[in-house]
C-alpha cells in the first residue's frame, strides 16, 4: 500500500513538471522561410458570446468575438493599433458584392475594405471567421495574412471538439 501511494505522489509531481513546461514551438506556416521570426499573439479580451456582425446590416446572428495583441513578453498592454478583432460564426452566409476574394494562402478568404480598417473573412468548413484589422493596414499585409491561416489552423481544433457554441472558445495564444 505504501508503495502504491509513493508511486502515485511520484506520478502527480511527474505531471505537474511537465505541466510547467513551456509548450512546444509549432512548426513555422507552409511558405514561411525558416529565418523568418515567429509571433505570438495573445487573447486580450474575450471570448464572449454576441448577437449580431458588425460588418452586414443590423442583425441577430450568433458569434463569438474576442480581441488579440501582440505577445509583448510584459504586463503593459499593447497599442490598441496592433490589436485585431476576431468574429466566428457558423451561420450561413451571403457575403454580397463588397466583399471581393483575395488570396492570403489558404483557406477561402475576401476583402472588405472599411474607413475603421479592412476585414478579411474566411470561409471554413462550417463555419466563417472575420479578422477586423486596424485601420491604416495593408490589405496585402502578410503578417496579418499569416495570423489568420494560423488562427484558422489553430481554432479548427477547437471546433471539431466543441459539440456546440455554447462549449466553444478562441485559442490564449496564436504563434504565426
Amino acid at each position: 500500500m505504501r508503495r502504491a501511494k509513493g508511486a502515485i505522489a511520484l506520478a502527480v509531481a511527474f505531471l505537474a513538471v511537465a505541466a510547467s513546461l513551456p509548450a512546444q514551438v509549432e512548426a513555422a506556416p507552409a511558405g514561411a522561410s525558416p529565418a523568418s521570426e515567429t509571433r505570438r499573439a495573445i487573447l486580450v479580451r474575450g471570448a464572449f458570446a454576441v448577437k449580431g456582425l458588425p460588418f452586414f446590416p443590423p442583425n441577430a446572428l450568433p458569434a463569438l468575438t474576442g480581441i488579440y495583441g501582440p505577445d509583448t513578453g510584459s504586463t503593459s498592454p499593447a497599442s490598441r493599433q496592433d490589436e485585431i478583432s476576431v468574429w466566428y460564426t457558423r451561420e450561413a452566409l451571403v457575403l454580397g458584392g463588397t466583399w471581393k476574394r483575395t488570396d492570403i494562402g489558404g483557406p477561402e478568404a475576401y476583402l472588405i475594405e472599411r474607413p475603421q480598417g479592412p476585414v478579411i473573412v474566411l470561409k471554413s468548413a462550417g463555419y466563417y471567421l472575420f479578422f477586423e484589422l486596424p485601420a491604416g493596414t495593408s490589405p496585402d499585409d502578410k503578417d496579418r495574412a499569416s495570423f489568420a491561416r494560423a488562427f484558422d489552423r489553430k481554432f479548427l481544433v477547437f471546433f471539431t471538439n466543441a459539440a456546440t457554441d455554447a462549449e466553444l472558445s478562441f485559442p490564449a495564444y496564436v504563434d504565426y
